[in-house]
């Protein structure tokens, strides 16, 4: 080969005068940011710094240390820990993060790791959202904006739990802090935390709870109301002009809107609220609390449906949930499947065995059964395994499965192709033997013959043993000859032309439409299923299997 590329790289090697950098790139998700779907992810993250690394031949990344599940306010994490000790061990001199707020959200702390600590120990640190450089001559200003935007979020977090304090105490005494009433009410005009009775509307919530007495279900009543052309309560409040947006106007009604209604206690003249609770402060998802978590203040506004109508309703609400509820625990029960896959698979990072879980899941029309494999160490030993879906699972080893099955159905039909070849191989071998066996029983004669030859004095004894000891290396090397072609008869014959295991366990199959127990405990060893739902498979009869391919290499000048 040519040496011009050797000396392009010493070349590259003397020119080149920057500083690398070993680079630990560091990421954190707090339990509050599990919820969300945004670039505040662990893999988005990663993503960004690892497209910021791209191209750069100043930086190698050395390793990615994640911290999940650990608030900002304080540095006691373990990731991060691991970080500093690589530090201190000098196996990394660059830390590189998504943005500040990432790092840390103590202002002192973050500051005195980027302004003395880090300095000091000669270690870069780049902030990439926030356009954070150590290396940068501005880098002490966008420090101090940076560490004031965090300030000023921990005010608004107070400022805004101090509200919270403030609209809670009105909820406790009955006054009304929504946006707009509930389908039925209006806002008192002369006072927003008071609801006035709707004379348009009200007499729609009477006619729903009447429909209800009379046998009507969710969805018929529902129908009832479009067919009516009754504005929905969205479109009615685009009506009035509350809500703004036009997607509002077109709205139908619909069994949700229609359940609200009729299990909705505000209209018996108490006020319901706090049914529902999110912190924006701590980016928490809007949740529904139970319903002994409510705030519900009896008798503050005037009564749409009296309680003797409401309780009757709420009997009827509650006997077709019952109903409905049954029926489905009737499905779950006869949904009950076998773990075809117990025993078999294993923890890419633990290696212990998974465990398969089982969910119910409920959508708008019935409870579906969601079912999943998990470590049991996840939690117990921090093992960092995510839960995988038993459904793909199963696709991904019945696919593996099906290309194992056509392969030695492959594998079958050239050696039925080939079987004039794989017999004239046989009889070629055991002809050669058999030639063997002729000369090794030429040489036992010459024994004899030489031997009486030597007792009658025609051979003296140095040439009797000359002539013994040629015919004896004779014998050892058509011995061996004879040994090595035994051993090719043997596995000619053992692979292709007696019955192969992996061939006859693995055809068992070849019409196979489903994915069965059976099949897996007969053709698979063990499954490894990683983090990343890399899915490693190991079959049974690979010591088959390769003698097999061998064999046909060997015979007929088949490569897989």
């Amino acid at each position: 080969m040519a040496r011009k590329s050797r000396k392009n790289i010493q070349t590259s090697k003397i020119t080149t005068n920057k500083k690398t950098y070993s680079v630990g790139a560091y990421v954190r998700l707090s339990n509050f940011d599990n919820n969300k779907k945004d670039s505040d992810t662990l893999e988005n993250q990663k993503n960004i710094i690892l497209n910021y690394l791209k191209d750069k031949e100043e930086f190698k990344l050395f390793e990615i240390y994640e911290d999940n599940n650990y608030t900002g306010t304080n540095f006691n994490r373990e990731g991060f820990e691991t970080l500093l000790e690589d530090v201190r061990k000098g196996k990394v001199n660059c830390i590189i993060v998504k943005d500040l707020s990432r790092f840390g959200r103590n202002y002192i702390e973050c500051g005195n790791y980027l302004e003395k600590i880090f300095p000091y120990i000669n270690v870069r640190f780049i902030a990439i959202n926030d356009n954070y450089d150590s290396n940068n001559e501005n880098a002490s200003e966008i420090l101090l904006m940076h560490l004031k935007n965090i300030v000023n979020e921990l005010y608004v977090k107070d400022i805004s739990k101090k509200i919270n304090i403030v609209l809670k105490e009105k909820q406790k005494n009955g006054e009304f802090i929504g946006a707009w009433a509930s389908y039925g009410y209006l806002k008192d005009p002369n006072n927003k935390n008071k609801i006035i009775v709707n004379e348009e509307t009200a007499p729609i919530v009477k006619y729903i709870f009447e429909l209800r007495l009379q046998g009507y279900s969710y969805d018929k009543i529902a129908i009832k109301l479009n067919e009516e052309n009754i504005l929905s309560p969205y479109a009615y409040l685009y009506k009035i002009g509350i809500l703004q947006n036009e997607k509002n106007k077109n709205i139908k009604w619909t069994n949700i809107s229609v359940k609200n209604i009729l299990h909705n206690q505000v209209y018996t003249g108490d006020m319901v609220q706090g049914r529902k609770i999110s912190d924006l402060c701590k980016n928490q998802k809007e949740m529904l609390l139970p319903k002994d978590k409510w705030i519900i203040v009896e008798n503050t506004h005037e009564p749409i449906i009296c309680k003797e109508i409401f309780n009757k309703v709420q009997e009827i609400n509650n006997n077709a949930k019952n109903i409905y509820l049954q029926n489905n625990e009737n499905k779950l029960i006869n949904n009950k499947t076998e773990n075809i896959f117990k025993g078999l698979i294993k923890c890419g990072s633990c290696n212990k065995n998974l465990v398969r879980r089982e969910r119910s899941r409920k959508n708008k029309k019935s409870i579906y059964v969601f079912r999943f494999f998990e470590c049991h160490y996840n939690k117990e030993k921090n093992c960092n395994f995510k839960a995988i879906n038993e459904d793909l699972v199963k696709e991904i080893i019945f696919e593996e499965i099906k290309k194992q099955i056509k392969l030695a159905v492959k594998l079958e039909s050239i050696l039925n192709k080939n079987k004039k070849i794989v017999n004239l191989e046989e009889n070629k071998l055991n002809n050669l033997i058999q030639n063997i066996d002729a000369k090794l029983f030429k040489i036992k004669n010459f024994y004899k013959v030489i031997y009486e030859d030597y007792t009658t004095g025609l051979l003296d004894e140095e040439d009797y043993l000359f002539t013994k000891n040629s015919y004896l290396e004779k014998e050892n090397e058509l011995n061996k000859a004879k040994d090595e072609l035994v051993s090719k008869l043997l596995n000619l014959q053992n692979n292709l032309i007696n019955e192969n295991k992996y061939l006859k366990e693995f055809l068992k199959f070849k019409n196979i439409k489903i994915l069965t127990k059976h099949l897996l405990r007969l053709l698979v060893k063990e499954i490894i299923i990683y983090k990343d739902k890399t899915i490693q498979i190991t079959f049974n009869y690979l010591d088959e299997y390769n003698m097999l391919l061998n064999e046909m290499e060997k015979v007929f000048n088949y490569v897989i």
